[in-house]
């Protein structure tokens, strides 16, 4: 793979935190592949609002009109969201013979602004679609085939890029914490910059001075050998552009943690993604009453008609149980237990981890 290409993928990463970036790397993406045009984005809830939104050489009045008038009826808002997450689709993919013969997206908003062919890829994260494409220089223009590969290659990172950002606009966690003044919070931070400690409120060092949990070799580790391995696990999974939350056991004191660990801008060097270079540990100490609450699951399984297994299973989740551990408390198969988290989500409407706990949350509130 080229230093040019290379150079693209590095650019869309450091553009995760200086967002102003997006745009010009999107230009230099543009250029690369002998395209027009380019858009990356991300929809907000239903659909129906921008979440976040960066272009390459188009006019802003289209964006404009396109979500005031267009979005609600567009129909290739289904056959996108229905394409595998990272697939390459082509213009003809993207249509059907009787949307272009009558929506006027073709027929009137893409002529007035010049949208020729397009090829593009679902890059949906968290429920929340998401849209990576450029379009061709002439209206009857094709992509060429180095054109395709590359840009079937820089799709999986426009994706991480674009959640990476999402994470970084979601928790601010650098901006929030060096204008507050206030270290009663109920939560512990460490803030780490390239592996040494930049930032820890009074919760976290008090946390840390308990022993339990502690920063060696640049990130944190747990001092019990079987919580450890959650926490290396942890790791792993944060390298991959997810902000993943872990439960770790005290057993000497019965004190439970739950962390919440946030990678929010590797960096691509040598053809490869490198350690972040701030990381930052969201802990809380649950006391058993505020891990679950029994009246508002019992609220949430009536409210969906959810079964005996699927609400516990559920309850397991809410709780941050490994599902490991509670199939073999229930005596149950792991896979069954897979079944009935998969069927319990479907009927609430929810497709992640984090989904689940903001709708717990809502109900919560009516207690």
């Amino acid at each position: 793979m080229c230093v040019k290409f290379d150079k693209l993928i590095s650019d869309l990463y450091e553009a995760v935190e200086t967002k102003e970036l997006f745009s010009l790397t999107l230009s230099k993406i543009v250029s690369h592949l002998g395209a027009a045009q380019s858009h990356l984005c991300l929809l907000g809830e239903g659909n129906s609002s921008i979440g976040l939104n960066f272009t390459a050489n188009m006019d802003p009045e289209f964006l404009d009109e396109y979500h005031e008038h267009y979005v609600n009826h567009d129909y290739r808002l289904k056959l996108i969201s229905r394409a595998r997450v990272g697939e390459v689709l082509m213009d003809d993919q993207l249509n059907t013979p009787e949307g272009l013969r009558s929506s006027p997206i073709h027929n009137d908003l893409f002529p007035r602004y010049g949208v020729n062919r397009i090829m593009g890829s679902n890059i949906s994260v968290d429920g929340g679609l998401g849209w990576f494409g450029v379009t061709s220089l002439r209206k009857d223009g094709d992509f060429s085939k180095e054109a395709v590969e590359d840009f079937s290659r820089l799709v999986v990172h426009a994706r991480k890029a674009l959640h990476l950002r999402q994470l970084r606009s979601e928790m601010a966690e650098r901006e929030l914490v060096h204008r507050s003044a206030n270290d009663s919070q109920t939560y512990a931070i460490i803030m780490l910059a390239n592996g040494e400690i930049e930032y820890a409120n009074q919760l976290a060092r008090d946390m840390l001075d308990l022993g339990f949990i502690r920063i060696q070799n640049g990130r944190l580790v747990c001092r019990d050998p079987a919580e450890q391995k959650k926490v290396e696990a942890v790791h792993r999974r944060v390298r991959n552009g997810e902000a993943p939350l872990v439960r770790l056991l005290d057993k000497k004191s019965n004190a439970t943690y739950a962390v919440q660990v946030f990678n929010p801008l590797p960096r691509f060097i040598d053809g490869r993604l490198e350690p972040a270079r701030w990381v930052t540990y969201k802990i809380v100490q649950l006391n058993p009453q505020d891990v679950l609450s029994s009246r508002t699951l019992e609220r949430i399984t009536q409210f969906y008609g959810l079964s005996v297994g699927e609400s516990a299973t559920i309850a397991a989740v809410i709780a941050m149980e490994p599902l490991a551990e509670f199939s073999r408390s229930k005596g149950v198969q792991q896979d069954t237990v897979r079944k009935q988290l998969k069927a319990a989500m479907t009927k609430m409407g929810v497709n992640s981890q984090k989904q689940l706990f903001q709708l717990y949350e809502r109900f919560k509130v009516f207690e």
